[in-house]
């Protein structure tokens, strides 16, 4: 395989049964990953087949589903996660369980008080090094991404809808810092499947909501904690180190006392908190963790002020940035927009998933603008098929 590219690829197994046992030459794996001390779901856990590069990650709701070549039978899955211990099963093993339940326990590794309320400038010295970092950890040069993305949306705990899309990603820079406005030039996506649970009606029923996602990637946007320019506005608290695929990584806490657009990227923000996961191996950021309070919410994206409709109110919200690397580099793994708020007497939750697939970087395409509105036609074969699949 070509070193420039990283694969996570999308293969259509017409012919799978959806089973656990070996059909076909393939071995299928369903199953959950959740916290052993809570029960919640874990998502965006790594399942890899040691030796390869085979493997999915969990989804929101801890839940994979993992097809393999039988050849792979006697090898072995480790589940990983930052901040958990890791867990490991043999393939067939793990194709006999029927619906496999893996539960991590979580990992933290004491600190002394001297290190707990150590200066916040010896971790503003470490945010500062992540970026100083960003081009020789990820990606340097134009890519694409592909991804998975769903969306979905209840009033009062009842389904009002649901879509999901296979995206397409154009990044004509590679990953840097840069201002606002270049990064919005630079980064350009594109729907090319679309499933949903009803046709286009409305010009709302066609709106894709993805750049909520695309600013959400810490590492390439700005407005967050990673702007070296606004770091007096951020208080930080060391959490303590954990150890991820034997590397050590530090946790920090942060909070800004007054946030603003130009600190959360959130226009009508009160609160805003987070953790942030460093490699102190390299100084790569692994995982970021991000807590929103706001006085109203705009569906068309955070950073837009809501110009008319029903005010909201008591607005929650969280996302989580993941990144993996692979071949050497870091990329964009997966991220998760929870949120909620109440419209008069009505409570809305809403929740978007991203998970990238596949990576190119060997002659990407070159993709012109944002696709804000789609009307695209199902294609339901296409979405029979559909698996996601790790591949050498």
């Amino acid at each position: 395989m070509n070193k420039s590219v990283i694969s996570v690829i999308i293969l259509l197994f017409s012919l799978l049964g959806m089973g656990v046992n070996a059909q076909d030459n393939k071995i299928t794996i369903n199953g959950m990953i959740a916290d052993a001390t809570t029960g919640e779901p874990i998502p965006f856990a790594n399942l890899g087949v040691l030796g390869t590069l085979a493997g999915v990650a969990s989804d929101m709701d801890g839940k994979f589903e993992l097809v393999l070549p039988d050849n792979y039978a006697d090898r072995i899955i480790r589940v990983s996660v930052v901040g958990y211990a890791s867990y490991e099963i043999k393939v067939a093993e793990a194709g006999q369980k029927g619906f496999l339940r893996i539960v991590l326990k979580p990992v933290t590794y004491g600190i002394g008080e001297a290190e707990v309320y150590a200066e916040s400038l010896v971790y503003k010295k470490m945010l500062r090094q992540v970026v100083e970092n960003i081009s020789r950890n990820y990606i340097s040069r134009p890519y694409n991404y592909e991804g998975y993305f769903q969306y979905t949306i209840t009033e009062n705990g009842n389904p009002q809808s649901m879509k999901e899309a296979i995206v397409t990603i154009f990044d004509n820079k590679g990953y840097e810092r840069s201002d606002v406005h270049t990064a919005y030039k630079d980064l350009n996506y594109r729907f090319d499947q679309v499933r949903r649970d009803r046709e286009v009606q409305s010009v709302l029923d066609g709106l894709t909501y993805f750049d909520d996602i695309l600013t959400s990637d810490v590492i390439r946007n700005t407005r967050n904690i990673l702007d070296i320019a606004n770091a007096a506005d951020y208080k930080l608290k060391n959490k303590g180190r954990l150890m991820y695929e034997g590397d050590s990584v530090r946790l920090i806490a942060y909070e800004v006392e007054k946030p603003s657009l130009s600190t959360s990227g959130d226009a009508a923000v009160t609160k805003y908190s987070g953790e942030i996961y460093i490699n102190l191996k390299d100084y790569a950021v692994l995982k970021n963790v991000i807590h929103i309070s706001a006085d109203n919410f705009n569906q068309l994206g955070r950073n837009l002020i809501p110009a008319n409709g029903t005010k909201k109110e008591d607005v929650k919200m969280t996302i989580v940035t993941n990144y993996k690397k692979l071949n050497s580099v870091y990329f964009l793994s997966g991220i998760t927009i929870q949120y909620t708020y109440k419209e008069g007497e009505n409570d809305i939750n809403g929740r978007m998933q991203y998970v990238t697939t596949r990576v190119q970087t060997d002659s990407p395409e070159a993709i012109q603008g944002r696709m804000y509105y789609e009307d695209i036609k199902t294609d339901k074969n296409f979405w029979d098929n559909y698996t996601v699949y790790f591949k050498e």
